[in-house]
């Protein structure tokens, strides 16, 4: 029987903490959350999950087949969750998409994969200004996550597993995780996002160089809308900023959030104000629905970037003064996707997982 730690408290680390309690109950003696920050705290904007937009719209490109399979998991399970459990905070809507023709069509409507797939008309096109001589337009049917019910949801299913939690200061490094334990646990999943470079860059120093902050900012308003919308490039008349585009995702409890942008390498978080009004010019432009709107809120914060994308791979560290080593499973750099493609990701830790709870079964009888 196996102690297992899981570093840090995102949808990443949620839901490979639950994907392993699930599949392994014979194997895990442990698991414990361990984490800096948990949902409910808003303090740190490099602290993801509580901030994003959470809705499926994968952004795997046709030839990436891993990512498409992990993203092909979550879309699954937010289909059974939103029809069996609405405690999840996972509800349907349709999703309106607005792209250049110059650009393939996602690979999830060029393999029918979502459900309820339609092209939308010339007539909703020039309804939402978009130029049907330059962009077509698909509807299909999506879903929208609320970061802070779905995370306690997987946090609560967690724990009635036997799952436990533990708050501790930040780490500067990953070995650091022992001495606060006061063990070496069988399996650590570091699932640390935009700061898993800093933690392994004693160890490896290349991750520090390709992990990367990607800044977003996001109003939320009060008015509803019964779908999604999304424009992936905006028409040139806007004069929006490169790493501009248009996101609209309502979610359960009533409401929207708008954005966005995609800023590589901004570790900032500041509320550019001007950035906020062209986010609501664009907005209206292409939903008339929402030519009016009350912005409650507005923020900024990091999506978790990585050269080469996110990486899952088992790792094993030898400590300095100590005998032994740690096995790290990682879980991080998943850009935007996190949600979308979070139960994808905990399979492919499990599968991993499985290697180290196997060879330690090995040993034992050696």
């Amino acid at each position: 029987m196996s102690k297992v730690v899981i570093l840090g408290a995102g949808v990443s680390g949620l839901t490979s903490a639950l994907c392993l309690l699930e599949k392994f109950p014979d194997k895990i003696l442990d698991l414990q959350i361990v984490a800096s920050e948990w949902m409910g705290d808003y303090h740190a904007h490099d602290f993801t999950s509580p901030w994003a937009g959470a809705n499926w719209a994968s952004f795997a490109e046709i030839n990436e087949l891993d990512q498409i399979n992990r993203d092909k998991d979550a879309y699954l399970e937010f289909e059974r969750l939103a029809a069996t459990d609405p405690a999840s905070g996972v509800k349907p809507y349709m999703l309106k998409f607005g792209i250049l023709k110059d650009r393939d069509l996602p690979w999830y409507i060029q393999q029918k994969f979502v459900k309820k797939i339609k092209i939308m008309s010339e007539e909703e096109l020039r309804f939402r200004n978009l130029d049907p001589s330059l962009y077509h337009g698909v509807e299909f049917q999506s879903f929208t996550v609320t970061p802070g019910v779905y995370n306690a949801y997987l946090l609560t299913k967690i724990r009635r597993l036997g799952g436990k939690v533990k708050r501790v200061p930040r780490l500067d490094v990953i070995t650091d995780l022992v001495p606060i334990l006061g063990y070496v646990p069988d399996l650590v999943v570091n699932a640390t996002g935009v700061n898993a470079g800093k933690l392994l860059r004693h160890e490896e120093p290349d991750e520090l160089k390709k992990v990367y902050p990607v800044k977003g900012q996001i109003l939320q308003i009060y008015e509803d809308l019964p779908h999604q919308v999304m424009v992936e490039t905006l028409p040139e008349e806007l004069n929006g900023k490169s790493y501009q585009f248009l996101n609209i995702f309502p979610r359960a409890e009533g409401g929207c959030i708008i954005g966005g942008i995609m800023a590589k390498g901004d570790w900032s978080r500041t509320v550019d104000t001007e950035l906020s009004e062209s986010i609501l010019e664009v907005c209206r432009y292409h939903v008339p629905e929402l030519k009016s709107t009350t912005v409650y809120n507005s923020y900024a914060a990091l999506r978790p970037g990585r050269e080469g994308g996110v990486r899952i791979e088992l790792s094993e560290y030898q400590l300095k003064g100590r005998s032994g080593s740690l096995k790290v499973i990682h879980n991080y750099g998943i850009g935007g996707a996190g949600y979308q493609s979070s139960y994808g990701s905990a399979r492919q830790v499990c599968d991993l997982a499985s290697q180290v709870f196997d060879s330690k079964k090995t040993m034992a009888k050696l």
